[in-house]
Formats: structure tokens, C-alpha cells, sequence
């Protein structure tokens, strides 16, 4: 390809600023048509406003790359930038698509257009009016999930490109990076950071953890990793929830959560990820599918811990041919009726293993049980967990279930008649399988005795003490946290900043219980900034001993 040639591919490159805009969050930035080879581009985005921003990243791909791969944009006065890897000469004459990409703190996404600057030899083979990216000679990128083909991965001197380790843990670089936010070929050589990476590969069936090497001083987190069902297989299509909420971190501090569910897939933010696999057949050939799952999480320094698990998912079953026979009968048909009879409360784990279920169902020549876990505070999306037929002329239908992760679940039952295709489904039983029961008898879940689940988000850099009901006490830190209560009729809840490194901010506590509204809010001590159905939303001055106080009545 003629340098005049490549110079034509930019042109098509809009040259006026790219606004995006999403939920209150807007980027403005330039787009580019040249990236220089052997150098690191640098894209420069103003977000509006910049205090709504949670993260900004900038997506890039070679072209013709069916994936997409990312870095992370940091502040740069008075706007961001993201620093990207150095193209290397065999990307010469193609394009380099990307965007850029911004979240508010309500995880509302905005970003730009895709553009398609062309890799050239010099920024001289641009014309005057298709701009050049900006470059670094040197640089410590950090890439994600890895460094793409046709990129270098180190720079000059020490300089390192820092992306996913082997096991997928992701493995995060920095670099004090300064640039002019207009179009020239200004340079800024930083001091490079080196990070190091450590993998342990497990056989495929067991849990495989990766670990960055933190900083001097600080420690890395501890991953703990739960799926339900457990282990994670069954029938195609496979519903899987991934809980990594336990996770722990020595220091203290909050962390990111990263789930590659291993069919191409991946998600980030919430510790809690539900994702549905499918196994396809073709033809008499009928295998189960393997997808090896990774999930990470990174304290605010790098460091970083993963899990693995391989899910199995079993193929759909071969069609069947299927013979109809008609009868004729004069007797009369009766519908069934259905009556979940057990459980109906709280199930200890230290006590059962399994849960045993009945029904009672009358006409019925069958029962079908469905169990689903709707997770702590029975405040989560339905996930099924597994399911039973059990067959006779009742009209009693026992069976057991084994359970997984503690928390909530809801057991569904539907009954097929005796003599026709009718059906019955009884109202569905929840209980709770929780190391708080007594380890007596089962007793009634009522409303009134259902846990309480809430969020904290926390923006100043402190911890709080957040006392509920009088009796539950939790210690926040800044970011997400998660706890749970008993639920009272009126509900009391106060908090107070024990701990702050200064600079005002905000707190919002939210309601995670399924159905529950904060009924008749009371503000004894605080000031309001936002409220709603189910969160409320205090201004903060970042002084230890600042108190919040509110009440609000149960649903």
C-alpha cells in the first residue's frame, strides 16, 4: 500500500470531536487518523461530568480481529487519557478500530463512534487535516485480556506491557504518562513500572489461582469462588450463577471483580454474575461441552487472585419418536390439586445436608419439583438449581434435594393428572438455609422473619459503622459493600464515619430484599442529596464522627 493510499484510508476518519452521552455522562474527544509505528498512541477524552465518572477504558482491535481488547484511561489534567501498546511494522498500512468507553457510578455506560486510524511510518505521511495521535516514546501499559497480535509488548528500557496471566487473572501496570491534548507529535518519556506475574496451572477439573505480585507493603486478596448449582453441570441450556462476594482483602481494601465465563463471554462490577452455556448436537454426534470459567478480582495496587472452574454442559437429548394412542372413555376426568407440604422455613446446614420435600396431590399420576435459589435476603433473580419427577398414584410425592450456597430458595411444584393432559401447580414454598437456624423443627417464613439486605457506596476514602436495628453492625469501606439484617417493622438505621482520609463525598444506602421499599423515609440526622423507592443518598463532609440517622417502615 503507497503511503498517498494509507494517507486516503485516514481521511474517512471524522475529524470534528466525538460527543457520546449516557444517563447524565458525556465524552468529547477528537478523533485521530494516523498512529505512528514503533510508538505508543495516546487517546485524550474530556468527560462532563467528570465527578459522575466511575471508569473510562479505550477499546481497541486490529483490523480484521474479531475480539476486542482494552486499556485503562486515567486522569490527566484537565481531562483523560489512555495510553495504547506500539503497533509494530506488520501493521503498517491497516487500521487500528477503537472507541472509548465511559461508566457513571450507576454503572450507565456512554461511548463514542468506532474510528479506524491508519498505521504509517511517520506522522509526516498524514496530511495537515487528518490529525495524528498523540505518542509516548515509553510507556508501562497495561492491556487487557492480553496484548494482540501485531502490537509490541515492551518499550524502550524497562518499560513493560502488563496484560491477563495464563489462568486469567488480570495483572494491571501503571505509568505517569503526560501528553498535550492536541494533535502533534509531542513526546514525554516516563519512568517505567515493572510488574510480575506468578501462574499455577492445576489439572483442568480443579481450581486454578493466579496471584500478582504486589507492591512493597501490600498484600494480595484471597478469591473464594461459589457456583449453583455445585458442581457446575447439567442439561443444555445451563443457567450458572458465579458468586465471588467473599473474596477477602488482607489490607482492607475494595476490589473489582472480573468473570471470562470461558464460551467468549465476560463480564465486570457486580461480585455476583449469572451465566446461561448451551451445548448444540449435529447430526448422531452428541458430546458434552467443557468451558473453562476464570474469576478475578484486583485491589486498587494490581494485585490480583483468580478461581477456575470447568463447567460441564450436557448436549440436548436425541429426537424420539413418539407414538399416540387414543382412548375413549366414558368415566369422568377430574383435574388435580396440589399442596407443598415441606419445607416451609429454615433449613440449618449444619444439620441437613439435603432437604426433604412432599406434596400432596390428588387425580395425579405425577409431581415435577423445580428448585430455585434466589440467593441472600431472597432478594436475587430466580436461579434454578434442579428439578425432579416423581411418579405414582399419590397421593403423596416425597423426594430430596441436595443444596449449595446458603441463602434463600423456592421450591415450585405442578402436578399432571391421572387421566389427561391437565395440570395443577401448587403456590410456591420459600425457605432458609441458613447457619443462623436453631436446628429445631422447621418454622413458618413470614415476612416479618425475613433477613433484611442491603448495599453501602461509599465515594470518600473512610470506613463507616453502620449500625441496623440496634443489633447488626457493619463496617463499610469505601466502594460496594453488602450485609444483612433482621427486618423489623419500622427499621432504624445509623451510621456514623469512623474512619476518613478527608475530602467530602457521598453515601447511598440501598435496599436489596425482594419487594421491600424504604416506606415513610425519616431523616433524624443527615443531609439528603437523592432518594428514591429503594435507596437514599447523603452528603458526606469526609470528617471522622460525621453521623447519619433515618428510618423507614417495612413493606
Amino acid at each position: 500500500m503507497t503511503r498517498l493510499s494509507m494517507v486516503s484510508l485516514a481521511i474517512i476518519v471524522a475529524l470534528s470531536p466525538s460527543l457520546a452521552g449516557a444517563q447524565g455522562v458525556e465524552i468529547d474527544h477528537k478523533a485521530v487518523g494516523c498512529i505512528v509505528v514503533g510508538k505508543y498512541p495516546k487517546m485524550n477524552a474530556c468527560f462532563t461530568p467528570a465527578a459522575n465518572v466511575a471508569r473510562s477504558r479505550v477499546y481497541f482491535r486490529p483490523e480484521g480481529t474479531p475480539s476486542w481488547y482494552y486499556v485503562e484511561m486515567k486522569s490527566d489534567q484537565p481531562c483523560f487519557s489512555g495510553v495504547l501498546p506500539r503497533p509494530g511494522k506488520k501493521l503498517v498500512g491497516k487500521k487500528i478500530e477503537y472507541y472509548v468507553e465511559a461508566q457513571d457510578k450507576t454503572f450507565n455506560p456512554a461511548r463514542t463512534a468506532e474510528y479506524g486510524p491508519v498505521v504509517v511510518n511517520s506522522a509526516q505521511e498524514c496530511k495537515k487535516q487528518v490529525p495524528v495521535a498523540p505518542f509516548l516514546n515509553n510507556a508501562a501499559v497495561a492491556v487487557f485480556p492480553a496484548l494482540p497480535a501485531g502490537f509490541v509488548g515492551a518499550g524502550i528500557g524497562t518499560a513493560a506491557v502488563v496484560g491477563i496471566a495464563a489462568a486469567g487473572a488480570a495483572a494491571v501496570g501503571t505509568a505517569a504518562v503526560v501528553a498535550s491534548n492536541n494533535n502533534n507529535d509531542t513526546t514525554t518519556t516516563t519512568a517505567p513500572v515493572a510488574v510480575v506475574t506468578t501462574t499455577t496451572t492445576l489439572p483442568p477439573a480443579a481450581t486454578t489461582t493466579t496471584t500478582t505480585v504486589p507492591t512493597a507493603g501490600n498484600r494480595p486478596p484471597f478469591a473464594v469462588l461459589t457456583t449453583i448449582p455445585d458442581p457446575p453441570s447439567g442439561p443444555t441450556p445451563l443457567t450458572v450463577t458465579f458468586d465471588l462476594c467473599k473474596s477477602t482483602d488482607p489490607d482492607g481494601n475494595p476490589l473489582s471483580f472480573f468473570f471470562n465465563f470461558g464460551d467468549g463471554a465476560q463480564a465486570s462490577g457486580s461480585c455476583v454474575q449469572t451465566h446461561t452455556y448451551v451445548a448444540s448436537s449435529s447430526g448422531d454426534v452428541r458430546k458434552a461441552a467443557n468451558f473453562e470459567f476464570t474469576g478475578s478480582v484486583v485491589d486498587p495496587s494490581g494485585a490480583s487472585a483468580s478461581r477456575s472452574r470447568t463447567v460441564v454442559v450436557q448436549p440436548p437429548p436425541p429426537p424420539t419418536t413418539t407414538t399416540t394412542t387414543t382412548t375413549t372413555t366414558t368415566l369422568a376426568c377430574k383435574a388435580p390439586t396440589i399442596t407443598i407440604t415441606a419445607p416451609t422455613g429454615c433449613v440449618n446446614p449444619n444439620v441437613f445436608s439435603t432437604v426433604n420435600v412432599d406434596a400432596n396431590a390428588t387425580d395425579s399420576q405425577k409431581v415435577s419439583y423445580a428448585l430455585q435459589y434466589v440467593g441472600p435476603g431472597c432478594g436475587y433473580t430466580p436461579a434454578p438449581v434442579g428439578s425432579k419427577d416423581v411418579v405414582g398414584p399419590g397421593p403423596t410425592y416425597p423426594t430430596s434435594f441436595n443444596l449449595g450456597a446458603t441463602g434463600c430458595y423456592r421450591l415450585l411444584a405442578t402436578a399432571l393428572s391421572a387421566c389427561s393432559s391437565a395440570t395443577a401447580s401448587a403456590a410456591p414454598v420459600t425457605f432458609d438455609y441458613s447457619y443462623g437456624c436453631s436446628g429445631g423443627p422447621l418454622r413458618n417464613l413470614s415476612p416479618e422473619s425475613r433477613p433484611l439486605a442491603w448495599a453501602s457506596d461509599l465515594t470518600v476514602k473512610g470506613r463507616l459503622q453502620v449500625v441496623l436495628n440496634g443489633s447488626s453492625v457493619a463496617f463499610p469501606a469505601q466502594g460496594r459493600a453488602y450485609g444483612m439484617a433482621k427486618l423489623e417493622s419500622r427499621n432504624r438505621v445509623e451510621a456514623t464515619l469512623v474512619e476518613s482520609a478527608g475530602g467530602a463525598g457521598t453515601w447511598r444506602f440501598d435496599l436489596k430484599s425482594e419487594g421491600q421499599q424504604l416506606e415513610s423515609l425519616r431523616v433524624i440526622s443527615g443531609e439528603v442529596v437523592a432518594a428514591s423507592g429503594t435507596s437514599v443518598t447523603f452528603r458526606l463532609r469526609g470528617v471522622a464522627g460525621e453521623r447519619v440517622v433515618f428510618e423507614f417502615l417495612s413493606e
